[in-house]
């Protein structure tokens, strides 16, 4: 079944991109929706005869004949709806480490004179959590690569959230319906925000509220059911999702620039490090990724929508003309590294690793305030798991 969800309203796409998966706390995890269209399956090829018994076998009397009914009641019936399945957990870790080198090079007019720098960097970064899948093969990909397909499998995922939200038993999910009602909404998400105060976790659980009823508002008939059977296996973050997070960085910058209190140009450096165990931006780790696992894909099974880095913090000790200033700092990871990551991992093997060089036209430490060209490379590589975790250490479903 395919849905007619060309959005109707400019408020919905920007939840939609809040909404990337489902709070444990707020209810039953549901299905993430994002799948391509559903394919048919083949019918099932009729199984080769029995050979006949041979002629000196004695006959066997005839069974008799059972009734048309009692025969299409033993015909096994034709899978409709999700397939239910275990629900399972799984513990995503990734390995991933940096080796760089830059230059940077500028010629200013109105201080003529070479300026330059030379910097490199070695960076080590390890991330695990886990995310939980809710028992059911869905008809189509969360994280399906094309855009259109994602976006109508995550509105539809949320609809049916919002049906299992706040559906009671034999009823159906009360929404708001008119002018009056809808104003209401509107306005209680706002006292909703504001009542936040900034709290990173009530944030995130009052736009996956917000974007799951305005899914099911926009498109009341994605709550129902599909009648065909799915082959995607949503993976989400849930409450109290273990993590575990370490940063480790090293950043060493040496060269020469214009001072213009000094009037002249005057060596300086830039030395940057961390050590950083489980850093957080408020949020669960967990809450920061989202995946698919393709039950029918047996070589490249999964799919990751993001990979989250932790940013550590750590000092920077920056020298020159004689003073040396001391801060702790957040520290930069290469942009087109994490850039990398994500790409890697957006549809993978469940256990691989990989490598690359990659260009660095920006500054090794994030100060993009110079001007100047740079060059360097930096050099990637990148192990990762997404396993099944044994059912006597995944934490119980509530």
């Amino acid at each position: 079944m395919r849905f007619d969800l060309r959005f109707k309203s400019r408020l919905i796409a920007p939840l939609l991109a809040a909404a990337i998966a489902l709070p444990a706390s707020a209810g039953p995890v549901p299905p993430a929706a994002d799948a391509p269209a559903p394919k048919k399956t083949a019918p099932a090829k009729p199984a080769p005869a029995k050979p006949s018994a041979p002629p000196s076998a004695a006959p066997k009397a005839a069974a008799p004949a059972k009734p048309a009914a009692a025969a299409a009641a033993a015909k096994p019936a034709e899978p409709t709806g999700p397939i239910r399945v275990p629900p399972s957990v799984r513990e995503l870790h990734v390995v991933a480490t940096v080796d760089a080198t830059q230059e940077w090079k500028k010629n200013d007019p109105e201080h003529p004179g070479e300026q330059w720098s030379k910097g490199s960097t070695q960076q080590r970064y390890e991330i695990t959590t886990r995310l939980r899948s809710d028992g059911k093969l869905h008809l189509r990909n969360l994280l399906d690569p094309i855009l259109n397909n994602r976006l109508e499998a995550k509105t539809i995922h949320l609809a049916r959230m919002a049906k299992e939200r706040l559906g009671k038993p034999g009823q159906p999910a009360k929404l708001p319906e008119t002018p009056e009602e809808k104003q209401a909404f509107t306005l209680a998400l706002q006292r909703a925000n504001i009542a936040c105060e900034g709290d990173p976790t009530c944030y995130y659980n009052l736009q996956m509220d917000a974007a799951i009823i305005m899914a099911a508002m926009e498109y009341p008939e994605a709550m129902n059911e599909d009648s065909d059977p799915g082959q995607y296996e949503y993976f989400v973050p849930y409450d109290d999702c273990p993590e575990k997070t370490r940063v480790t960085l090293k950043l060493l910058v040496e060269g020469v620039r214009y001072n213009k209190d000094a009037k002249a140009f005057i060596p300086f450096s830039e030395r940057r490090s961390a050590d950083t165990v489980n850093a957080s931006d408020g949020l669960l780790l967990c809450r920061h990724f989202l995946a698919v696992i393709d039950t029918k894909d047996k070589d490249k099974p999964m799919y990751q929508e993001t990979i989250f880095v932790p940013r550590p913090v750590g000092m920077t000790e920056y020298t020159e003309n004689g003073h040396t200033s001391r801060e702790q700092q957040p520290q930069p990871m290469p942009p087109p590294a994490v850039d990398w990551m994500t790409e890697v991992l957006r549809h993978a093997k469940s256990d691989g690793k990989a490598s690359v060089s990659l260009p660095l036209p920006l500054p090794l430490n994030g100060n993009a305030t110079w001007l100047g060209l740079w060059t360097g490379t930096a050099n990637v590589t990148m192990e990762w798991t997404f396993r099944e975790v044994p059912a006597s250490t995944a934490p119980a479903k509530p």
